[in-house]
């Protein structure tokens, strides 16, 4: 007998969704200091060759999705159809998504993928990219009882890590020759704790600076606009020569095996 899959449960909410501040229906976790939201984020690309990971989709991220989904609902689209047209809706889209391309292309991640840029990775070359989060599904952090997306480490042995680490284990296994790009210290601290001990432990890239706007400093470093003697305290460059050299010895080797 198939078990019915969270889309099919959720299918009527989503239908009828109108405001993502009116989500209590879509509620799957309450673990207190956190909630766990559903939202359509369950498609996996087998064919992709690399996983961009953030940590959570986050408020905005989870009304664009549930408003495309429910829009492809009503254009009569099957599940499966639905889960794939709106994954990668919102997605590091705008100044973030600039910043992400020029950080993956200076890493040498398009030479890896044997393409010209990685911003074809959001248009003609979607087949080679799967992007996903730590924690699969939208998460929010609970302060005085208002819920603020969630942005902390994932602490092995909590609740939310031992939700988060079966999705994540499960997505590799549909990708199983898949490089992993993690997005700022918290994914990769959590990736570390995932794949430890498992097949995927030698993908595991070094953590790409993360490509929000906040993070402007280390992004220009990283990309050779910003000189060592002119960053801030903040700023560690050693920690992202190393990250750099290290992703770009990692992407040697395993294109060297045949990891395509």
């Amino acid at each position: 007998m198939k078990t019915k899959t969270l889309f099919a449960t959720y299918g009527s909410v989503i239908a009828s969704f109108k405001d993502v501040k009116d989500r209590q229906n879509l509620l799957l976790e309450d673990f207190g200091e956190e909630r766990i939201y559903y939202a359509p984020f369950d498609y996996v690309n087998p064919k992709a060759r690399l996983f961009i990971v953030g940590i959570t989709p986050g408020e905005v991220q989870m009304n664009n999705m549930l408003v495309e989904a429910a829009r492809l609902i009503h254009q009569g689209f099957s599940d499966e159809d639905v889960l794939k047209r709106c994954k990668a809706v919102g997605s590091f889209s705008g100044p973030m998504r600039k910043n992400l391309v020029e950080l993956m292309d200076e890493a040498g991640i398009a030479e890896f993928l044997d393409i010209k840029t990685t911003a074809q990775l959001f248009s003609d070359k979607q087949d080679l990219v799967n992007l996903t989060s730590c924690i699969r599904y939208p998460t929010f952090t609970i302060k005085n009882d208002k819920e603020t997306n969630f942005n902390a480490e994932i602490k092995q042995g909590t609740k939310l890590f031992e939700f988060a680490a079966p999705l994540t284990l499960e997505e590799l296994n549909k990708a199983p020759n898949a490089v992993l790009l993690p997005l700022g210290p918290k994914v990769q601290h959590y990736l570390e704790k995932v794949v430890k001990g498992t097949k995927f432990e030698n993908r595991l890239l070094p953590e790409l600076p993360h490509p929000s706007r906040a993070n402007g400093e280390r992004i220009a470093y990283f990309l050779g606009q910003k000189a060592k003697e002119k960053l801030s305290r903040l700023t560690d460059p050693e920690k992202l020569d190393n990250s750099k050299k290290n992703m770009k010895k990692i992407l040697k080797s395993l294109k060297v095996k045949g990891s395509k």
